[in-house]
């Protein structure tokens, strides 16, 4: 055991994992990087200048989502049938070199069709039609031997310099299905396989949009009458995730967990109306469970990101986390020196809530890093389409981070959120995609999640069983609409028990044991569904909380988690986060503010000024400068 904790040193300033296989360690890696689609020279020797010395490359076969490319100063690798352009894949390696010679790669591996392969195939794109193809063995076959091929030229010849992998592949590389259900010949065959598989009927065709779309209960599928549509998307979902089981491992085939392999997947916290029951990212269960991938991305919401907002994750960090598997969030916020509209016109995803002047964006990047140094992940700083960091000061400040960084990051970070968010993928194949308040269910509800003065944690339900919840004094299930006998166990066992506070959002279990019944609703929280306002029961060792409206505000959050026992830190309805000895804040008022500890400590720091600002303290106030984010370290 000794032996393998010294291969998982940790150098957090240049993002090395020192090691010969991530299965042998205890933690993943934790990067501090830089990452650029563009050549961008000037701007890759800053960040170096910087410290910055773990850089991505992505060497892509197609267009970007604004209809430019991701990389137009190289040209493609794959050429053809069997045709790799290695030297222009060196190249691209060599270039970063000559301005970094102490960079370490994470090497981003297009899998989406390049144009000759749509015309010579007679294939779908898989950018934008992923789901069209990716049952296609064609596709697969010539897509993996591209894969492997690249990876044992890189293996071959850059290995000492290369320590990670990601696979990118649909609309923005995230593994994103923009079909949207769409019938195609391919997809019909896999559709008719995947039924009669299941000992299903065959189906024969694809169900049309009229039945797949189809709800029998104002927003909700009746689980028999609506029951082709049900298993029409969660095959549409678990397509998505056998593709990327396929390629991962393909990958490992030939990398053998050398370099840990990640992707994009799981936004179940982030997709929403119109979105999430389409894009084909509700299988992330299996996926994260997978042997053979052992990181996960995803940028900050796009929700909630300006400045004065919380940002968040896209994913429920908590079951990445526990699966053991490491998570990085890029930093692709708009800042005032931004390109964030394309060349050809369209604004970039994020362009309206951009960092307006120099003092936003510093407390902007401040709050990125101060959340992903809490919650114990790795970030880069994401330069999209050039100019996104420009000027000493902003540099100067993204210098100190990466010097904190190093100081303060530890391999793993400990959690001491009292709250705990139970997100179920089950219960969304049986709601309406297009429902209005889809959005309230989770995306929005990270609003007053953030601002409740209070740290908190978000698993999938699918973990349930493997969870440790005892540390959790108040649990909230804000989309949890089926149950069955297996899943009432668990809640009996797990989540109803020891005095917990249990809230309960919208209509939990209004789909029970393969039926769509209201009167569940109460059997499962002791409270009727018609209810109209938020009611309390106390119950037999633990109190039910039912919600029939979503997306519940920061102060009615606070209100149960102090009455649940939970510790509050601060009573400011404004961003916090907070670990075991680290605490942030963000503000776009500013003022007098008092944080409340959970056990006295020696010394708080405010790292970002260096300020002693409390000694032998059990709370301490700080005045705020708008805008700003302060981080503190509770040293004891």
């Amino acid at each position: 055991m000794k032996n393998m904790n010294k291969r998982c040193v940790l150098l957090v300033a240049c993002g090395l994992l020192l090691g010969t296989s991530l299965g042998e360690t205890a933690d993943p890696p934790r990067w501090f990087g830089f990452n650029t689609y563009a050549p961008n020279a000037e701007t890759l020797r800053h960040f170096a200048d910087a410290g910055v010395n773990t850089v991505v490359i992505f060497p892509a076969n197609n267009l970007g989502a604004t209809g430019v490319p991701y990389n137009n100063a190289y040209p493609s690798i794959w050429t053809g049938p069997g045709k790799y352009d290695f030297d222009c894949l060196d190249k691209q390696v060599a270039d970063k070199l000559a301005v970094n010679p102490k960079a370490k790669f994470i090497f981003f591996l297009d899998l989406n069709t390049p144009p000759w392969w749509c015309r010579i195939r007679n294939g779908s794109d898989s950018f934008s039609q992923l789901g069209r193809v990716a049952a296609s063995d064609v596709w697969r076959r010539d897509t993996r031997d591209y894969l492997q091929a690249v990876l044992k030229h890189l293996e071959s010849r850059h290995r000492d310099v290369i320590i990670g992998y990601f696979l990118a592949c649909g609309m923005t590389i995230e593994w994103q299905d923009f079909n949207r259900g769409e019938e195609g010949t391919i997809r019909c065959k896999a559709w008719r396989q995947w039924m009669t598989q299941r000992g299903q009927p065959d189906p024969i065709d694809i169900p049309p949009a009229s039945v797949r779309d189809h709800v029998s209960h104002g927003p909700f599928r009746d689980p028999v009458g609506d029951a082709l549509a049900i298993n029409y998307w969660r095959f549409s979902h678990n397509l998505i995730a056998d593709t990327i089981l396929y390629f991962a491992a393909a990958t490992q085939e030939v990398v053998k967990h050398r370099a840990p392999l990640g992707l994009c997947y799981g936004y179940i916290m982030e997709h929403g109306k119109n979105r999430l029951l389409y894009e084909g990212h509700l299988d992330f269960d299996r996926v994260y469970a997978s042997p053979d991938l052992e990181w996960f991305i995803s940028p900050g919401s796009y929700q909630d990101r300006q400045i004065g907002g919380a940002s968040g994750f896209m994913v429920p960090l908590g079951s990445i986390q526990h699966h053991g598997k490491g998570f990085l969030m890029s930093m692709d916020h708009r800042t005032p020196s931004a390109r964030s509209v394309s060349l050809l016109g369209r604004p970039v995803p994020g362009h309206e809530s951009g960092f307006a002047d120099e003092a936003s964006c510093i407390a902007g990047l401040r709050r990125e890093f101060s959340l992903r140094l809490i919650s114990g992940i790795s970030t880069y700083w994401f330069d999209l389409f050039g100019h996104w960091f420009e000027g000493k000061n902003i540099f100067d400040s993204i210098t100190h981070m990466r010097k904190l960084w190093e100081r303060v990051a530890r391999p793993r970070e400990k959690s001491v959120a009292e709250v705990a968010v139970l997100v179920d993928a089950e219960s969304m194949y049986y709601l309406d995609g297009r429902a209005d308040f889809y959005n309230d269910l989770l995306s929005k509800q990270r609003y007053g999640l953030f601002r409740m003065g209070t740290p908190y944690d978000v698993f999938s339900f699918a973990d349930l069983e493997t969870l440790d919840l005892s540390r959790y004094k108040l649990v909230f299930l804000p989309n949890l609409f089926v149950v069955d006998a297996k899943r009432r166990a668990l809640l009996r066992e797990k989540v109803c028990t020891g005095g917990k506070t249990v809230i309960w959002g919208y209509a939990p279990g209004i789909i029970a044991d393969g039926k769509y019944d209201p009167s569940q609703v109460k059997v499962l929280t002791g409270i009727p569904w018609e209810t109209k306002e938020l009611i309390t029961r106390q119950m037999d060792g633990w109190r039910s909380v039912f919600s029939p409206q979503p997306n519940i505000p920061a102060s009615t959050l606070r209100k149960l988690a102090r009455e649940a026992g939970a510790h509050i830190y601060c009573e400011v309805e404004e961003p916090l986060y907070a670990n075991d000895r680290l605490i942030a804040l963000h503000t776009i008022q500013g003022g007098p503010r008092t944080v409340v500890l959970p056990k006295p400590c020696r010394r708080v720091t405010e790292l970002f000024s260096g300020r002693v600002v409390a000694e032998n303290a059990s709370r301490f106030e700080d005045k705020l400068t708008p805008p700003c984010t302060m981080l503190y370290l509770l040293e004891n």
